[in-house]
């Protein structure tokens, strides 16, 4: 695959060189300078076509409660961030900018709103890669597409038979786009093997897991605020995720992205030897960036 065997995933941000307030951090920058020395892959945060106001919205302290950290856990994260961004436009401009300045490798990722309906979530995903198209000009060649958000709003397993079109249809009008597929803990194995009949060139898993999956007999923090339990990732949804993707090796051939409950070095290797062709990290880029580093410098450089 022509990803690094580490790559980081959406902790940097929708442009891929940083979030605020964690750019403060003087590991967090070092995190960056890492990348950029290695030429590790950084996945974005979700883009939207057009601007989407989630729950989760980085000038209003008042929303800061749909990120937390798990108390008990070097790495846990809880979030319910809910696809807050500037649209696809806004995102692909500034992207270009941290790949042609800032010389970062960003792989853009978009998610398709299949509750507009299908046709018009297929139309709005043809119309963001034909953006990334213009703006990224040479530096676009691979797309990740996200159909595993749990803080959506959307049915994910509702909505497989519709990402399946959708990747039928990117592939169609791209063919020589590499397209990675992010998939989610509520899927079935059969969902990865229709995406990879639908022509999906990678697949990525998993995005973060249910609370009450993770804690069946606790209330999740955000349930008050009826923002639903939101997902958990780090150190507490490791042998969920694990088990989840040691048995996707053996249902796919196509390459795959392991990732969720990275907490260290160890983990990367754990995962190796599951089968994964490369491994993504979130929650360690942002509770340990130091630990991050000693993984990119010891797989990636």
């Amino acid at each position: 695959m022509i990803i690094k065997p580490f790559c980081i995933s959406t902790a940097l941000g929708h442009y891929g060189s940083g979030m605020f307030p964690y750019t403060w951090l003087r590991n967090y920058r070092k995190l960056i300078s890492a990348a950029r020395e290695t030429c590790t892959a950084i996945f974005s945060k979700s883009a939207t076509r057009y601007e989407r106001i989630g729950n989760f919205i980085t000038s209003d302290p008042r929303t800061w409660k749909f990120v937390q950290r798990l108390p008990g856990s070097r790495t846990g994260m809880l979030n319910a961030y809910g696809l807050t961004n500037p649209g696809v436009q806004a995102i692909a401009e500034k992207i270009e900018r941290s790949m042609h300045i800032k010389r970062l490798v960003v792989y853009p990722n978009f998610f398709p709103e299949f509750a507009k309906g299908k046709e018009v979530a297929i139309k709005e995903t043809l119309e963001a890669i034909e953006i990334y198209r213009q703006e990224l000009g040479y530096l676009f060649g691979i797309l990740e597409v996200n159909y595993s958000c749990p803080n959506s709003g959307e049915d994910i397993v509702e909505n497989m038979e519709n990402c399946s079109e959708s990747t039928k249809a990117i592939k169609s009008r791209h063919p020589d786009l590499f397209l990675i597929t992010k998939i989610g803990y509520d899927h079935p194995y059969e969902f990865a093997q229709e995406q990879e009949r639908a022509g999906a060139n990678a697949i990525h898993a998993i995005n973060t897991i249910p609370f009450k999956t993770v804690f069946p007999h606790k209330n999740s923090p955000l349930e008050k605020y009826g923002k639903g339990g939101g997902g958990v990732s780090g150190g507490p949804a490791k042998m969920r995720a694990y088990e989840y993707n040691k048995g996707l090796r053996n249902k796919v051939s196509v390459p795959l992205i392991f990732g969720c409950g990275m907490e260290g070095l160890d983990d990367y290797y754990r995962y190796v030897d599951a089968g994964a062709d490369a491994v993504s990290a979130c929650s360690l880029i942002i509770r340990d960036p130091k630990e991050a580093i000693r993984i990119i410098e010891n797989v990636n450089s």
